[in-house]
């Protein structure tokens, strides 16, 4: 994404911002464009109920959902301006990244129109044994968390689902061409 933190920002909304709320992720972003999943936050991975319905479908394993709490969506459809430009066509009150969403009011219509957003808690810590297989004990895993890092370990299938269910806000990289 072009426009360094404000594009950031405008991709993938915030979940850091504000503490938890009876264990689920706060959620504030701009709208009405949702992306199917992204990294938001620190290291939240998010992806939308469609998403959800359709991993649930799938052979993917290792992994579950909890609901987030879509809590300030502000109007900013930002997918209509030139993604090529070097400047996003404006920038927000006070030149703060998050100002595209903190100083806007919270639509409610806005939020009802977009879809519902999951959290997918992964498991950390989980064994590497090959490109197709991560293991949790005893039990295979197609999406693993790394500790401390924000990088998400998937196998060779959960990335291939992901490249031909999600729109194409992901990146992937082989473990041995990681750029740190």
């Amino acid at each position: 994404m072009n426009w360094a933190d404000y594009g950031d920002i405008l991709l993938t909304g915030m979940t850091s911002h504000l503490d938890r709320q009876k264990e689920l992720l706060q959620y504030e972003r701009t709208g009405p464009f949702q992306p199917s999943i992204i990294i938001s936050g620190l290291d939240d991975l998010l992806v939308t109920d469609s998403v959800k319905k359709g991993i649930e479908a799938s052979e993917l394993k290792g992994f579950q959902f909890k609901p987030v709490i879509k809590r300030h969506i502000s109007f900013v459809d930002w997918t209509n301006w030139n993604l090529q430009s070097e400047d996003p066509e404006f920038y927000p009150d006070n030149g703060e990244p998050e100002n595209y969403i903190l100083s806007l009011p919270h639509s409610q219509e806005l939020s009802d129109q977009m879809e519902n957003v999951w959290e997918v808690v992964a498991e950390e810590n989980g064994i590497f044994i090959n490109s197709q297989t991560y293991k949790q004990g005893d039990k295979d895993i197609d999406i693993m968390r790394t500790e401390n890092s924000g990088w998400f370990l998937v196998t060779e299938n959960a990335k291939n689902w992901i490249e031909e269910n999600c729109d194409k806000w992901t990146e992937f990289w082989d473990l041995d061409d990681l750029p740190y």
